[in-house]
């Protein structure tokens, strides 16, 4: 099968663009021809780029014709969309419909349904916008990078193509990561039939032992993260082994503020290399995931699972789906700092319950989340679209 990946890099690489790459890593392993169509918005500086940029939110002439040509010389048999603000644009629909090849697209985000992409705002969960089924709210509060401007002009953009038919007529088929995703994107704006569910994956990088006696943050030191949720806890002397931080993030002031308290708990690592995250798992004793928004599907649950690693997470959005309460890991509600610290305690207390839980974490990993699985999954939905087509 050849498998055309098209995908408008983030100008910081984050979870989007290392699902990209290795979706077409996998592919390729397995014998698949894979063409990688990146873009990306390191060029958008200027005002006059901006502008362009605005207007390549609706439609690139530019990337369409990017997309044609792609697709005449390699005939893919499908196109795999992942991201395409800005620069690749919604042009990469129009092309492949032109061109009569069948459209994938990830839904890594809630970026259809909200400008910021995340059903977040002021530090809680926010779908005005969708209820409303308008993307003036999202205006008036300036969900995109606090600009008013460029809410309006990706709010506008996604609401214009509901109405061109873009998302149900020129997408064959979406890949939503989880079922709460699912149900959350059916209910506002893509038809239910059209969504299949396919988690991340992760590469094996081995079980560890566990024995750092340490939890770890690993990711982005934000406000959706729960990242308060941590410091509060600290805060109030609740933590009761030390949390490492690895990562960085608008909140890293915060965190090193807070670190330096006597008697704190939190040991901010700074950005790590990811291999250097990956040792840290093995070691650590439980990963915590303290999110108060609605995650995607963060690749450190998987790659955590992968050491054998249970993990303490939020009972928000689709975690609960990734951790199975009092089996590879437990459950809290989210933002509250005294249900955190207790959920911790409870991987501190006894070693034969923490045992059984970080080996059922690793069976967690091989048999829902390694590659093989993912690959299984992932062709067979390209195979609804192409099924005539050869291996």
């Amino acid at each position: 099968m050849r498998i055309l990946i098209a995908h408008n890099r983030y100008q910081q690489q984050g979870g989007e663009d290392i699902v990209a790459a290795n979706e077409s890593r996998m592919l390729a392993e397995h014998g698949h021809e894979v063409k990688f169509l990146g873009m990306d918005n390191e060029s958008i500086v200027s005002v006059a780029q901006k502008l362009r940029a605005a207007g390549g939110a609706f439609y690139s002439l530019g990337s369409a014709h990017s997309v044609k040509a792609a697709i005449d010389s390699f005939h893919p048999d499908v196109v795999h969309v992942h991201n395409f603000l800005f620069s690749l644009s919604p042009a990469v629909f129009f092309a492949a419909k032109e061109k009569k090849i069948p459209v994938v697209m990830t839904l890594h985000n809630y970026r259809l349904i909200c400008a910021n992409a995340q059903l977040f705002r002021d530090g809680r969960i926010c779908e005005e916008c969708a209820l409303r089924r308008s993307f003036i709210p999202g205006v008036r509060h300036a969900c995109y990078r606090g600009s008013r401007l460029q809410s309006a002009i990706v709010g506008a953009s996604m609401a214009l193509h509901q109405a061109l038919g873009t998302w149900n007529q020129r997408v064959s088929l979406y890949i939503a990561l989880t079922r709460f995703a699912a149900e959350k994107m059916s209910l506002y704006r893509i038809p239910s039939s059209q969504i299949r569910v396919k988690p991340n994956f992760a590469w094996d990088s081995g079980e560890g032992s566990g024995g750092g006696g340490f939890a770890l943050y690993a990711g982005r030191l934000s406000a959706e993260k729960g990242v308060n949720t941590l410091i509060d806890a600290d805060a109030k002397g609740l933590l009761p082994l030390p949390v490492h931080l690895a990562g960085d993030g608008p909140m890293m002031g915060e965190v090193q503020q807070a670190a330096r308290k006597i008697g704190s708990r939190l040991i901010p690592l700074g950005p790590k290399p990811h291999s250097e995250v990956q040792k840290l798992m093995r070691s650590a004793t439980v990963l915590i995931l303290p999110s108060i928004w609605y995650e995607g599907f963060p690749l450190v649950a998987v790659e955590a699972f992968a050491a054998g690693l249970p993990i303490a997470g939020s009972r928000i959005g689709g975690l609960p789906e990734i951790v199975e309460d009092g089996v590879s890991g437990y459950l809290f509600p989210p933002g509250d700092c005294n249900a955190l610290a207790g959920t911790l305690g409870r991987f501190v207390e006894g070693s034969a319950g923490l045992t059984k839980m970080r080996q059922e974490a690793r069976r967690r990993f091989e048999t829902q989340y390694s590659a093989e699985q993912n690959y299984a999954k992932l062709i067979g939905i390209y195979r609804e679209l192409a099924p005539n087509v050869g291996s």
